[in-house]
């Protein structure tokens, strides 16, 4: 068991070297210490209405992608952002900390998934 715990902490260092540029799929994303752009930026402000695109499983066992409305709220953190998702598609409304990565995609940062967003 030790082995392969240091086998997988092997593998975990590699794939993150400092000094390679960056594949395809990454280069799409900032640096994890980049700053966000603005809400001005984005033409965007606290209180505003953003969708946000999901792949989700639906009550008759589809599944497929749906967009989802939130509104925008000051996060706990200073300049960070939540995004209060309407309850819909079979799911109650829930809160979700997010960062805008550009004018089409943001993070959910607990997921650290990156999707797609819109203004309605």
């Amino acid at each position: 068991a030790p082995q392969l715990h240091q086998c997988g902490m092997a593998t975990a260092g590699e794939e993150q070297p400092a000094h390679t540029a960056p594949t395809a799929d990454e280069s799409t994303l900032p640096a994890p210490d980049a700053p966000p752009p603005s809400l001005s930026d984005l033409g965007l402000a606290v209180g505003a209405e953003v969708e946000v695109s999901w792949e989700v499983e639906l009550t008759d066992g589809s599944s497929g992608s749906v967009w989802w409305s939130g509104l925008l709220e000051a996060g706990v953190e200073p300049g960070s952002l939540q995004l209060k998702y309407a309850a819909a598609h079979g799911f109650e409304e829930e809160t979700r900390a997010v960062r805008f990565v550009d004018s089409t995609l943001l993070m959910d940062t607990a997921l650290q998934e990156t999707l797609s967003w819109r203004m309605p």
